[in-house]
């Protein structure tokens, strides 16, 4: 009996080792080796983790829809109601990145993003465009929510649809883009300030950007050039800043701030400006840098509030649904967002620190699944979300990267020394309990 429990003691101490040295052998190879993220470029990560979640999110996407469970939720399950929409939308845009990066190789090798995601393309715009995942903004809106001004779903219906038809060639959605574009580019127009809601007296200046990033895209689609209606929009929404970043939340029609520029929708937005006026875009982003940039001893990453700016009360810890956890001024939006801001922007100065510290704490696994945001997800319903906006994020390149990389932050050889020293303790132990005890003489 006591061998029996030594021998599950034994499995259980080597099973830990295997369970700690796999992520960690991972994120050394991709340090030492995945040459995309210290320069800011197309990321062997990004397309080993879009090869997983292409193989994950069919079997979601069709299941989430047949349940039906969306047109039971309320407006307040924000994870519940806005993720699987949003997830479809960044995987289809992170795809197209691939794809672009793939055909512009010297040699492409193997199967194309846009091969490898079939089914996970369609089965991503099929969720994107089913009426049952649009109850949320139904309840908001009522049955005209795709001609009311709801931005932030007409944004992600017009970015999802713009992406699969770049990457199947389809023109089945065509029709129902092109009254999309035009509607929310005339509820922007007719706008006094430029800015629309989201949801009835919730204005987002980020969304509003972004959204005109997608009317940009979209007008390539459908053989409109958007270029300099999205320029003159983009400074319109932020001619009413001083420093030209925008507010969290504003009044749409005056365009007046009701709460403080914050981390997480300054990354959204500074993600996909440069596209729209590079040189308005850097003047942005340099004021994020100013303003929001915490670099410490041991790490570094994206502020949610500009310092001084934190909420009452809030001390050195924050959360809500935008924010993620927000510690010692950190913010986990703020960040991951951040980590393609700095990457559109070819800031490797950034954008190497931000992606060490990701692949540190990620946990990542040889075929491409990143362990610990898998595991933080909204299971339930979107699962796969924390994975996607990541793969976003590390789909962003920039063609001439400025600055020259960091050191590796030492947070992230803390993290991997002290994942080191578990394995070797743990195997150790195990193996101490295997070997045969010395019979006393």
């Amino acid at each position: 009996m006591k061998r029996i429990f030594r021998l599950l003691v034994a499995a259980l101490f080597l099973g830990v080792a295997t369970a700690v040295a796999v992520p960690l052998l991972t994120a050394i190879h991709l340090l030492c080796f995945d040459q995309g993220l210290r320069d800011g470029g197309s990321s062997s990560l990004a397309f080993k983790m879009h090869r997983n979640l292409s193989k994950r999110i069919p079997d979601y996407a069709e299941r989430r829809i047949a349940s039906g469970v969306a047109e039971t939720l309320d407006v307040s399950e924000i994870t519940a109601t806005e993720w699987p929409v949003y997830g479809a939308y960044f995987y289809l845009l992170a795809t197209g990145n691939l794809q672009q990066q793939w055909e512009q190789s010297p040699s492409p090798k193997g199967q194309s993003p846009a091969e490898i995601g079939a089914d996970a393309i369609e089965a991503s715009l099929r969720l994107m465009l089913d009426e049952g995942h649009a109850h949320w903004v139904r309840s908001y809106w009522g049955d005209d929510y795709l001609t009311e001004p709801n931005c932030f779903y007409r944004m992600l219906m017009i970015g999802s649809i713009s992406s699969h038809h770049r990457l199947t060639g389809s023109d089945e959605h065509l029709g129902l883009l092109k009254e999309l574009v035009d509607d929310l580019a005339g509820d922007i127009d007719r706008s006094p300030s430029g800015l629309i809601d989201d949801y009835p007296n919730q204005c987002f200046p980020a969304d509003v950007g972004v959204a005109i990033a997608m009317i940009h895209r979209a007008g390539a689609v459908l053989g409109e050039d958007r270029t300099q209606w999205a320029k003159q929009a983009l400074r319109r929404v932020h001619a009413h800043y001083d420093d030209g970043l925008p507010p969290y939340m504003a009044v749409a029609q005056s365009g007046l701030p009701t709460s403080s520029s914050r981390g997480c929708t300054n990354g959204f937005l500074l993600s996909f400006s440069r596209e729209l006026d590079p040189e308005f875009s850097d003047q942005l982003y340099t004021q994020h840098i100013e303003h929001y940039w915490q670099q410490g001893n041991w790490c570094a990453g994206w502020r949610e509030f500009a310092d001084g700016l934190e909420p009452p009360g809030t001390g050195d810890l924050y959360m809500d649904p935008d924010s993620g956890p927000v510690v010692y001024g950190f913010g986990t939006s703020a960040t991951g967002l951040g980590l393609g801001a700095a990457r559109h922007h070819g800031d490797i100065t950034r954008s190497f620190p931000l992606a060490a510290e990701l692949v540190a704490t990620a946990a990542p696994l040889p075929n491409g699944r990143l362990l610990i945001p898998s595991l933080v997800a909204d299971h339930d319903h979107a699962p796969h979300f924390p994975e996607i906006v990541l793969l976003h994020q590390l789909s962003l390149t920039h063609p001439h990267p400025s600055g020259e990389a960091p050191r590796t932050p030492p947070i992230v050889w803390l993290i991997l020394g002290t994942a080191g020293v578990l394995v070797i303790l743990s195997a150790r132990i195990g193996w101490g309990l295997l070997r045969p005890r010395r019979q006393k003489s």
